[in-house]
């Protein structure tokens, strides 16, 4: 594992997944150590020990969390006091691309590429849009995303209405 560090201030983000299971996990350079967010729960923490394939910090409760790099692809372990589980660490930008390649099926459907809450519909029934327009706007971790138009073509239906919550994969839009 190279070794990188983030400009002071600067969040390293990453999914962490184990089993259908996925973590959103941010670790920021706060003051002297770090701020570590995993999911909603955030704590602040000090480096205890950083080699090429283990970085190892200690929480403010007192737990010490590692996290162990194995030189086969994105497989890591992570030990949080007497727990230890193996989990694939995947780049938020390469999951977004996977996700907005299936965002859109065969049949022309635009799919919710993630959980969250819709907060504004920016395309109406019938309209035609251009691949990249916006389609509506999904809240999702406490940011807003644009999900955009995968290709040209004419908004045929929507399936969901402003302020409803929906789940990832569920249908949002039908182009034609």
């Amino acid at each position: 594992m190279a070794q990188r560090r983030a400009p002071r201030g600067a969040a390293m983000k990453f999914i962490a997944r184990e089993g259908g299971r996925e973590l959103h996990v941010e670790v920021v350079r706060h003051g002297g150590g770090y701020r570590v967010c995993i999911g909603d729960k955030c704590m602040d923490a000090d480096l205890v020990r950083a080699g090429a394939y283990v970085r190892s910090l200690r929480l403010e409760d007192g737990t010490q969390l590692s996290l162990i790099h194995h030189a086969s692809g994105n497989t890591h372990e992570i030990t949080l006091g007497e727990t230890t589980v193996r989990v694939e660490i995947v780049d938020p930008l390469a999951a977004r691309r996977r996700r907005r390649e299936d965002e859109i099926s065969g049949d022309g459907t635009v799919k919710a590429p993630m959980p969250g809450r819709v907060v504004r519909i920016l395309a109406a029934k019938g309209e035609s849009v251009r691949k990249g327009a916006g389609l509506l706007i999904l809240e999702a971790m406490k940011m807003e995303n644009e999900i955009q138009s995968p290709t040209d073509g004419t908004v045929d239906e929507l399936f969901v209405d402003a302020g409803q919550t929906v789940e990832a994969g569920a249908e949002l839009v039908h182009i034609s």
